[in-house]
């Protein structure tokens, strides 16, 4: 474990995305990256980052936070449970 970086979490994963945009999508979390979009990412920069900002916790704690709730969660990955589980790691509430 121990990733310092959103691209050695993704490097844990090999995903290919055949439904780009299929209904399901919005509802479950890849913790690996498909075709450029990087859905780690997106949560890291639209979610936590404020909380960061805030020095509720720091990057490296969101960083462990993201790469232990990816190896906790069978796939595919609910969004709604992983939201849950990331939100307990760190102490704050994230939202959809």
């Amino acid at each position: 474990m121990a990733a310092a970086t959103i691209k050695e979490i993704n490097n844990q994963y090999s995903y290919e995305d055949n439904k780009a945009g299929g209904s399901k999508d919005s509802s479950l979390v890849s913790c690996g990256q498909c075709t450029g979009y990087n859905e780690l990412q997106y949560i890291y920069d639209e979610k936590l980052k404020p909380f960061i900002d805030q020095s509720k916790f720091t990057k490296q704690d969101a960083i462990t936070a993201l790469e232990k709730t990816c190896k906790e969660l069978d796939n595919p990955r609910d969004r709604d449970e992983f939201y849950k589980k990331l939100s307990t790691k760190l102490g704050v509430t994230i939202k959809k």
